[in-house]
């Protein structure tokens, strides 16, 4: 009796710690709207820095979606600061790619920058295909591959169970399953190399980029605030960056 009591007893605890985690967490969602809301009215007003600070503080709370990076871009450009806008410009476009009013804030933010480097050419087919998984959706096609591959499983196993000689069942069977298993793989290998190099963006109005990650190495360039950039890695207060023409640096 006593054992059944103390799983009793931790059951009700465990429901009530549940219970007080969702109310917590409801809580923290209608103050993040709460929160949205209010930096939207503040930026119709023109209050930029209050709307900046009413952004960040529902950021703060643990949410994050396209709109919010979006309108706290928008407010960090009405207050000049491109880098920071440039930033948030490049986290809604992580969680949006194909919006063309966030591509086109990115490239308004572009033109206001010091910056003008070449970009190092993309080939036609790695175009094509970033343009594709991004129109998509990487999850998107995740799942479609999934299901295409299961369906083709599926069917095969019919197959072996009838016994059915159809020939058209089998080439079903192979479309399904190959064009299931290309869809998989080519997403996970996309993931995989997109996560390998992360993207920055310079937030410092001048920046000198060195050959070495010591501050007495020769400078090799100069950047400026809102250029996006590749950080290869980061060692010692120091990041290796790539630059849009394909040069490599090391910045603090």
């Amino acid at each position: 009796m006593r054992r059944v009591s103390t799983r009793i007893g931790q059951a009700a605890l465990f429901l009530l710690l549940a219970v007080s985690l969702c109310a917590v967490a409801y809580a923290n969602v209608e103050e993040a709207a709460r929160l949205f809301d209010e930096g939207n009215a503040s930026y119709r007003e023109g209050n930029f820095e209050e709307a900046r600070t009413a952004y960040e503080a529902a950021l703060g709370l643990g949410f994050e979606s396209a709109a919010l990076y979006q309108n706290l871009g928008n407010a960090y450009f009405r207050l000049d600061r491109l880098g920071q806008a440039m930033v948030n410009y490049q986290r809604a476009a992580g969680l949006r790619p194909a919006n063309p009013e966030i591509k086109h804030n990115i490239r308004l933010v572009q033109t206001r920058s010091r910056d003008r480097f070449s970009q190092v050419p993309t080939p036609v087919l790695t175009q094509w295909w970033n343009g594709f998984i991004d129109g998509v959706g990487m999850r998107s096609l995740f799942w479609i591959g999934t299901v295409t591959w299961l369906i083709g499983t599926i069917l095969a196993g019919y197959r072996l169970w009838t016994a059915a000689p159809e020939a058209w069942s089998r080439r079903v069977v192979a479309i399904l399953c190959g064009l299931g298993l290309f869809l998989l793989a080519s997403t996970l290998v996309t993931s995989a190399v997109r996560s390998n190099i992360a993207a920055g963006v310079i937030i410092s109005d001048r920046v000198e980029v060195r050959s070495e990650p010591d501050d007495g190495s020769r400078s090799s360039v100069v950047v400026h605030e809102a250029l996006v950039i590749d950080i290869l890695k980061s060692q010692g207060g120091w990041a290796e960056i790539r630059l849009p023409n394909g040069v490599t640096g090391y910045v603090p």
